[in-house]
């Protein structure tokens, strides 16, 4: 859930900052299975299982079944679509060296032609693809290279001043050119309503082939700086107690209680707000009031005070976020994903960065693991 530069290559090189090395894992975890027709009881060849915010992706093979390989310890949804069928989303959560049975049975289903069909063709469709884009996608500099390959598919709804709903008829293809990832994006639902943005959804990643070294470079450094300062990042450096080490500083903010008092601050400790979940690898995050997180290794971007509107200042040399829960308590796993979809709102630099910022969950930078980040 969310809220609503070229560098010298000297520079770059000496760095170090390129990679993108997936989770290690003692023994391999593995979720295989079959799909059939629950009328017919037919394998199903060529539906699409994948879980979600990673690059695991696979097909049904002729006699229905697949498997995923090689699966780091976590807790993921786990997708399974195909044309024709309806879909089904679970959550599994996986550890080292584990093995799933999934038998499905997928109902069909009979789509109306209206369904279907989308009119992109009329100027309100198009002023609400744009301001789309902007919610979704963002309006950082890496939103510049992003695009909705089939916009199409998208439907509208904004019959209220201020505020937008979107739903897609069919998966959205985009193609991220400045972190170089061809993203297939399941789209649940998408609210924007009184300056909040909402949204659910499963992306899938697959890494695009570059034309050349120096597109791979750059990839890898736009990627380094994506992931840096990010809310992923900054899970992974509060489970494993680095919070200092990897940039971060953390803040409980109360606002006033009465008139004229001031605003109270107290620092935060990974200690203070982490507790353990019900299973080994996860954790509860529990605080009251909201969290202030200053991250003090990279500035802010430019476009991000014209998104903010305090353009009566430039650019700080740190980046602050705010984040709020929206339930009693979030479970964040080991990669630094949070559980609940909308079990925390975050304002701020973090609800600045959106889709054209994000990284798949398996993604770490080359030197992460030096500070012991898992």
């Amino acid at each position: 859930m969310h809220r609503v530069i070229f560098i010298l290559l000297i520079a770059i090189a000496s760095s170090s900052l390129t990679g993108n090395l997936e989770m290690l894992h003692a023994q391999p975890s593995v979720i295989q299975g079959s799909l059939v027709d629950s009328e017919t009881n037919q394998p199903l060849q060529g539906a699409h299982i994948f879980l979600s915010g990673t690059r695991l992706g696979t097909y049904s093979s002729k006699s229905g079944s697949f498997a995923l390989r090689n699966i780091p310890t976590g807790s993921y949804r786990i997708i399974i679509t195909m044309i024709g069928y309806e879909r089904k989303i679970f959550r599994l959560d996986m550890v080292d060296g584990e093995r799933k049975n999934l038998n499905l049975r997928l109902n069909p289903v009979v789509y109306e032609m209206e369904d279907l069909m989308v009119d992109h063709r009329g100027k309100r469709w198009r002023k609400n693809l744009k301001r789309f884009h902007e919610l979704f996608i963002g309006e950082s500099v890496n939103a510049d290279s992003v695009v909705i390959l089939n916009p199409e598919v998208l439907r509208f709804d904004s019959n209220f001043w201020g505020r937008l709903e979107a739903e897609a008829q069919k998966p959205l293809e985009i193609v991220n050119k400045s972190l170089g990832y061809h993203i297939t994006y399941y789209l649940f639902e998408f609210k924007h309503v009184g300056g909040t943005t909402f949204w659910d959804g499963e992306p899938l990643f697959a890494e695009m082939t570059p034309s050349n070294p120096l597109q791979q470079f750059l990839w890898d450094y736009n990627r380094f700086k994506a992931f840096r300062g990010s809310m992923r990042h900054f899970w992974l450096a509060v489970l494993d107690d680095q919070v200092e080490e990897e940039g971060f500083s953390i803040y409980k903010i109360w606002d006033p209680a009465f008139p004229g008092d001031r605003e109270r601050r107290f620092t935060v400790t990974p200690e203070d707000i982490i507790r353990p979940g019900h299973k080994e690898f996860l954790k509860e995050v529990r605080f009251t009031g909201s969290l202030e997180i200053i991250y003090k290794h990279e500035p802010e971007e430019m476009r991000y005070l014209e998104w903010a509107r305090v353009m009566e200042r430039g650019p700080l040399s740190i980046q602050v976020s705010w984040l709020e829960l929206d339930e009693r308590y979030v479970t964040v796993d080991e990669s630094g994903e949070v559980v609940q979809p909308y079990g925390a709102l975050q304002s701020g630099y973090m609800g600045f960065e959106r889709l054209a910022d994000l990284t798949p969950r398996g993604y770490r930078p080359e030197g992460f693991w030096d500070t012991g980040n898992k």
